[in-house]
């Protein structure tokens, strides 16, 4: 599954510069994105439940904030190029 991202910049200089970049994520990175999403809903119900909530209040603040979560990990480019970005650090550093 590839996702299309259209980004536009403009520099308000001398020359008027514009830049049209297209970013097409690969299969590697969706299965990163999904599975740090995996990692970010279970830590986010393992900390609700130790919330002292009773029954119905604790689900629904987590069906909130996973919807929340899974919201901005699929949706949001911010948040796809601040993990990919973190896994090319760790990636790239020496062991």
């Amino acid at each position: 599954m590839a996702k299309k991202i259209r980004a536009t910049m403009e520099a308000k200089a001398e020359g008027g510069v514009t830049v049209d970049a297209k970013v097409q994520r690969g299969q590697e990175s969706w299965t990163f994105i999904y599975i740090t999403l995996g990692f970010a809903i279970s830590i986010e119900g393992t900390v609700i439940s130790m919330m002292p909530l009773s029954f119905p209040w604790n689900v629904i603040i987590y069906v909130i904030v996973a919807f929340l979560t899974g919201w901005a990990w699929i949706e949001s480019g911010w948040v796809h190029n601040k993990l990919l970005g973190i896994k090319a650090r760790y990636e790239t550093k020496g062991r």
